[in-house]
């Protein structure tokens, strides 16, 4: 796994102990959840969530009818400051800006936004949070003019040190991910609104329909069009 990756599931009884080598955040969605995490006791639900560090015993088991968010982020993904800051605060109190922008994350199945979020709430002093930070509020204003100089102004670092960041964590140009970006608001709009294609461009942060399809075409070899019909 290289990847940050979204779970949905349901838990209706003890899983029994378990740990693995990546990180994992526990958001319960609805209902309660009985989590135990280094020894300790605690009952998860729309207030609280839960950070489990890489090789950390933990066990779990629905209170009712319960959906939990969870998702796995793989040890390259958080750097050792991040990873120690989360461990130490393990439970997490969910301010009501996260719980709102939730919903739409998970819809999209958006896992790097995701983590974006929660790392801009919880960990605010690291190097991986500043980067994160800048890809959240891209995601929450991808019509904004963002400009490679701007992005590195946003996490405070020079243009050819927001490169290698972005390379070394992404593996991708900061333009090549504001572009994958872009597309995937694009896709989740095509498939579940009935917004015109100009409107959907111009929300994505395209100047018109034209540029849209241009990227479009680059990356799926099909126009906005074409791909919005094969989803029907």
């Amino acid at each position: 796994m290289s990847s940050p990756a979204i779970h949905l599931r349901s838990y209706s009884r003890p899983t029994g102990l378990d740990r693995h080598d990546y990180a994992q955040w526990v958001i319960p969605l609805h209902g309660d959840l009985e989590f135990e995490l280094g020894g300790r006791g605690n009952r998860l639900g729309q207030l609280q969530g839960a950070f489990v560090a890489a090789g950390e015993l933990h066990d779990e088991s629905g209170v009712a009818d319960d959906t939990v968010l969870i998702l796995d982020c793989p040890p390259p993904r958080l750097d050792d400051v991040t990873h120690e800051t989360l461990r130490q605060r393990r439970w997490l109190a969910l301010p009501a800006d996260a719980k709102r922008r939730l919903p739409p994350l998970v819809a999209r199945g958006d896992a790097e936004g995701l983590l974006s979020l929660l790392l801009l709430h919880f960990a605010p002093e690291s190097r991986t949070t500043r980067l994160h930070t800048l890809c959240a509020r891209i995601d929450a204003c991808p019509d904004a003019m963002w400009t490679v100089e701007r992005m590195a102004l946003e996490v405070g670092v020079s243009v050819s040190r927001l490169h290698a960041l972005f390379v070394g964590y992404f593996g991708r140009s900061p333009q090549a991910w504001l572009t994958a970006c872009r597309l995937q608001r694009v896709k989740h709009a095509l498939a579940y609104t009935s917004h015109t294609i100009a409107d959907i461009a111009q929300a994505a942060g395209y100047s018109e329909h034209s540029a849209l399809t241009r990227a479009f075409r680059r990356e799926l070899g099909m126009s906005p069009a074409e791909w919005r019909r094969g989803q029907q």
